[in-house]
Order: structure tokens, then C-alpha cells, then sequence
């Protein structure tokens, strides 16, 4: 089986790549932008880097060429027009799989609230997995709310927030309810739905313990120093103050904050969750993973 994946290099990817290599019969494309983005400690015989331009109709079909299907990673959260740029990609990687006769893209997006408004980015988490789905092949979207691994960016957020403010002030929606999940595991779901059989548009939520952001945060505290942080919620906290303190005690770029941040006004919860179904068993509890990711956190600090 020849899987293609477009985003390859980042957090996501890497892992991915090293689950699915453990396969005997996948044989994998990643993309690159620049070599500089190869990982040089990911390197197989079933494994080959190839730099791809989507929006290059010959090296999109270059890349997907004999491709059975489309692992999709790619997230322009960075970009001061991320919405629309999500889109066009997500287009120009549906029109290529279709033309190279791809049979199934698996994507990985995030939790949409259903009775909420939804932030710019979880709309254009939403609006790529349509687009990938309108040129008629059959799309696995997996989403996901906070993704809880040392390379995540929304980790580490709540990591140095936890680490840095033992009693912090914050805004009074951090009391909006998120289902954090490991890394791993949603790299496990996204592993299992290669051999699985999808028709349409196929949504897969997926999730761990279900908590309030800030309730994540404290217990993210007491997974660095054994006491839970204190926290004071206040309805006055405006957002783009909120993206200035993130980018000031986490280092987030500041765009980067605003996004997530406006992210972190409605609930991402799974309204059914699939993970069980997809993968076979539980995620890893919330309080488990959030020990192991201190540890390590601890580890690359010494």
C-alpha cells in the first residue's frame, strides 16, 4: 500500500510516519517544503521525502502519482490569511488525489462546536475537511480537541502556563470544557482508519477525559510540582489581551496565541466519541499522559 502524506514533517507527521512504518506492507511519501524540514533521524527503506508544491499541478500529481490514499496535515495556523490559504490547499489537494485516482484522504481536523460560534480556525479546520471531501473522494475526517504531546504547540502552552504561574488570573471562558487527548493516540486513530473502508464524508471525534480548560491547566501544574495552580477567573479579560499574556509567558507567537486563544471560548468536546470504535480499546487517561509528557519535559531540560 502507498500512502502519501502532505504535512509530513511537523508533530503529527513524524509520529505518524513511525507508526505506519512498522507496517510491513506500507511504503510511504512524505512531503517537504525546504530540506531543511527532513527529519534526519527518520530515514527507511519505505520511506521516501519528496518536496511538493500543491498549488503546482504537476508536482501535486507528482507526488499522489500511484497513491491509494492522502494522509492530510496540513495547517496554515502561522499565515495572516490562514482561512483562506487552508482552503485553497485543501482544493488543490482534492483536485490532484482525484486526478491520480487517490481512494480514500484521511484528515485530521479539530472539534467543532455544534451549538456555539466557532472560532476562525475551528471554522477553517471545518471548512478544509469539506473542501478536501467536494471532489468526490471518500474523506476520514478524525477531530480532535487540545493534542497533548512535547511538540505541540498547544501543549506547550498549557505547559509553561502551568509551569511559570502557580496562581495566575484568567479569563472567566477558560471555563469552556475541552476533551485533551495524547498525541499518540490520535496518531493511533488516524493509523487505524488506512485499512478501514469509508464512504462520503466520515467524521471520527475523539477524545480523552473531558475537563475545563483551566482545570487542565491546574492539573497540568500538579503533574510538574505535585500542587494544583491556583486559579482566579475574571469575566473582563479581553482576547487580544489574552493572545499578549500567552505570547509574553509562553513565547507563542502572537498570531499564533489569537487563534488558539479564540479557540478557547467554546466547548471542543466529542458529541459522540469514535475513538473506541476506531481503535480497537481507551485513550490514555488525561492525568496518565499529563505525567508522562512532564517527565519528558523534565528530561530535555537536564
Amino acid at each position: 500500500m502507498k500512502i502519501a502524506i502532505l504535512g509530513a514533517p511537523g508533530c503529527v507527521g513524524r509520529h505518524l510516519i513511525e507508526i505506519l512504518l512498522k507496517k510491513s506492507d506500507c511504503h510511504i511519501v512524505a512531503s517537504y517544503r525546504s530540506e531543511t524540514e527532513i527529519p534526519a533521524d527518520l530515514q527507511n527503506d519505505h520511506l521516501i521525502w519528496k518536496q511538493v508544491d500543491l498549488l503546482n499541478q504537476a508536482s501535486a500529481g507528482n507526488f499522489l502519482h500511484e497513491a491509494e490514499t492522502l494522509i492530510y496535515l496540513i495547517h496554515s495556523l502561522g499565515a495572516k490569511n490562514f482561512e483562506q490559504l487552508d482552503t485553497q490547499l485543501a482544493n488543490a489537494a482534492g483536485r490532484a488525489a482525484k486526478s491520480a485516482g487517490v481512494k480514500k484522504i484521511i484528515y485530521l481536523g479539530g472539534i467543532v462546536p455544534p451549538q456555539q460560534k466557532a472560532s476562525p480556525h475551528l471554522t477553517s479546520r471545518m471548512k478544509t475537511g469539506e473542501a478536501l471531501a467536494a471532489h468526490g473522494i471518500p474523506v476520514a475526517e478524525v477531530r480532535a480537541s487540545i493534542l497533548l504531546e512535547t511538540c505541540s504547540m498547544s501543549y506547550l502552552i498549557v505547559y509553561n502556563l502551568a509551569k511559570r504561574l502557580p496562581v495566575m488570573i484568567t479569563p472567566r471562558w477558560l471555563n469552556s470544557l475541552c476533551a485533551p487527548i495524547a498525541l499518540g493516540d490520535a496518531v493511533s486513530c488516524l493509523s487505524a482508519l488506512v485499512q478501514r473502508e469509508i464512504k462520503g464524508h466520515d467524521i471520527f471525534e475523539i477524545g480523552s477525559d473531558v475537563v475545563r480548560y483551566r482545570d487542565l491547566i491546574s492539573l497540568c501544574g500538579k503533574s510538574i510540582r505535585g500542587i494544583e495552580n491556583l486559579i482566579v477567573a475574571v469575566p473582563a479579560f479581553a482576547i487580544h489581551l489574552s493572545a499578549l499574556w500567552i505570547e509574553f509567558v509562553t513565547g507563542v507567537p502572537k498570531s499564533v496565541a489569537l487563534a488558539l486563544a479564540e479557540g478557547l471560548r467554546t466547548d471542543t468536546v466529542p458529541s459522540k466519541n469514535r475513538f473506541r470504535e476506531v481503535t480497537g480499546r481507551d485513550p490514555v487517561p488525561l492525568d496518565t499522559i499529563l505525567k508522562l509528557l512532564a517527565e519528558k519535559m523534565k528530561e530535555k531540560t537536564r
